[in-house]
């Protein structure tokens, strides 16, 4: 298990306590926290930025927005600025958590996009990925080189995501359906120009056809054979932007063997023959170019 350890991005204990908007994300601090002892944390006006915690060992008592409760291990708070904060051992058994404290211009919207709320129990779990996330914040502290601010917000991104997903998927919404669907959709994006059949991309999920049609749908928006044509169909645009490759070779590298039903089909989806689309694609590249040397 952790020592006791912390790290501050200043040597003024009161220049750890700031907002700052210079930059789009800040460390202001972290650490890992170890507590053998009856303790009890009250910090009533709270910090001038977030305050995020994890729990890996023990029981605390923590006074959030819906009132006293008991956070357990695999369970997160996070602390908005201005929001006092109060926390104390619960039981016997010693108290180890990880936290850091952040800023930043674009600390708000890293927040809201992870649809991190304040003051709340945020369970899922014993989470190796962001302990080694904490683990490589305190290392960057230690390196401060001169990639240290990106390093650190870099981590920080990754341990809210993971939080955020990891949230999403407790609560059985479409992250839970991509999750049980993953297999198929990743082996889909490596292989969509071959033939791809939905009993065989049920198989690696290890359900029914009838049951994946319905998962596959409730995760992506579209039916499994839509949205291999899709991922077909934008692929053939990118050749045909990207290379000089006959219409009909375009066809079979993206998975149509037939010429005449590939035409059908992309016109179908785009409203223009492959034909058309690359003349309009011919057609606006000189006056592209012209914009630039003007430019």
């Amino acid at each position: 298990m952790p020592s006791e350890q912390s790290y501050y991005l200043s040597l003024e204990v009161e220049g750890n306590n700031v907002c700052r908007t210079d930059q789009d994300l800040v460390l202001n601090c972290a650490g890992v926290c170890v507590l053998p002892r009856p303790f009890e944390t009250h910090v009533q006006l709270g910090r001038e930025d977030y305050y995020l915690q994890y729990l890996v060992q023990g029981k605390m008592r923590v006074w959030l927005e819906e009132g006293e409760q008991i956070m357990e291990p695999g369970q997160a708070v996070l602390y908005y600025p201005h929001t006092g904060y109060r926390y104390a051992m619960h039981g016997r058994e010693e108290i180890q958590y990880y936290w850091l404290h952040f800023t930043g211009s674009g600390a708000d919207k890293l927040v809201k996009d992870c649809r991190l709320p304040n003051r709340r129990l945020l369970s899922f779990g014993s989470n190796a990925l962001i302990v080694s996330q904490f683990e490589g914040l305190f290392h960057d502290f230690i390196l401060r080189d001169h990639c240290f601010a990106l390093s650190a917000a870099s981590r920080l991104l990754s341990v809210c995501v993971e939080i955020s997903r990891r949230l999403e998927a407790a609560e059985g919404n479409r992250a839970a359906g991509v999750g049980r669907v993953y297999r198929a959709i990743s082996h889909i994006h490596q292989n969509y120009e071959k033939k791809l059949t939905i009993p065989f991309l049920a198989e690696l999920e290890h359900i029914s056809p009838s049951r994946f049609r319905l998962l596959f749908r409730g995760a992506t928006g579209l039916s499994p054979m839509d949205y291999i044509t899709v991922l077909r169909l934008n692929h053939a645009r990118q050749l045909m932007l990207q290379t000089d490759n006959s219409l009909g070779e375009i066809a079979r590298a993206v998975g149509y063997p037939d010429q005449l039903y590939f035409s059908r089909v992309f016109k179908k989806r785009t409203g223009l023959t492959p034909s058309d689309y690359r003349q309009g694609l011919l057609a606006s590249a000189p006056q592209e170019q012209e914009k630039k040397q003007k430019i």
